[in-house]
């Protein structure tokens, strides 16, 4: 992908999550079903996680106040969010970071788990999604474990209907990577965000690339149940023995 497209796809998904901060996080505001699932395959214990991707912090809510991680630290590139975030999640820290670059992460110490849900998708660029996966990585104490969670739209009839042709903001299909897409937003106003498709053979490709062994998928949430693909991974070489839980 030619840098003046990743350019202007980054810029279209910066514009949509600081203007649609509010009713983007109102619509986010209940817990997933899929968050219940992915504290069961976390570090027991886990004194710290680092969630990329944050947004309003949800997911650090929700393990804080089951106890079942120590430290919360969420990063993300939108103010506006993380201003939410702040103001909603007792005891968490908060790092604005562009996760488009490759130093997004450093200096941000290490993690007995990290997160990062439907943000990969987000990522315009197969080099530059493996090149995130490999950031999170190396935050990662030893027996640490990455949880991806990624949007199954395209297999979904209802979110099939949200599809815009890439002509809208000036770009077409050639311009862009296979599974790639861009969908409408009308919740609380409009808006346009890019979105790849990936999928649980992508997943497991992109991990591989990155130097990460998938453990396990599961798929929940959604009025389906089962709108996004959750995959717990480790880094390669230390992955559990096979009496492992996981």
């Amino acid at each position: 992908m030619r840098e003046a497209v990743i350019r202007k796809i980054l810029n279209l998904n910066r514009q949509f999550y600081q203007q649609m901060a509010e009713p983007f996080a109102r619509s986010r505001a209940f817990i997933q079903p899929g968050f219940l699932q992915l504290a069961t395959h976390l570090p027991d214990p886990c004194p710290a996680l680092l969630d990329v991707g944050c947004g309003d912090g949800r997911l650090g809510r929700f393990l804080l106040a089951k106890e079942r991680i120590g430290q919360y630290h969420g990063v993300d590139f939108s103010a506006p969010l993380l201003k939410l975030a702040a103001a909603q999640t007792a005891g968490g820290q908060f790092t604005q970071r562009d996760i488009s670059r490759s130093d997004c992460l450093t200096d941000l110490g290490q993690f007995d788990a990290v997160a990062c849900l439907a943000t990969l998708q987000h990522l315009p660029g197969r080099t530059s999604r493996v090149g995130l996966l490999r950031a999170m990585a190396a935050c990662l104490r030893p027996g640490g474990r990455l949880v991806l969670s990624n949007w199954q739209f395209y297999d979904n009839a209802r979110q099939q209907r949200k599809l815009l042709d890439w002509s809208t903001i000036g770009l077409q299909p050639s311009d862009v990577e296979p599974g790639d897409y861009l969908l409408s937003w009308r919740r609380g106003g409009s808006g346009r965000r890019y979105v790849a498709y990936i999928d649980q053979p992508e997943t497991e490709e992109l991990a591989a690339e990155a130097g990460l062994h998938c453990l396990h998928h599961f798929r929940a949430d959604g009025k389906e149940g089962n709108l996004n693909l959750y995959t717990v991974m480790a880094p390669i070489g230390d992955e559990p023995d096979a009496s492992s839980s996981l």
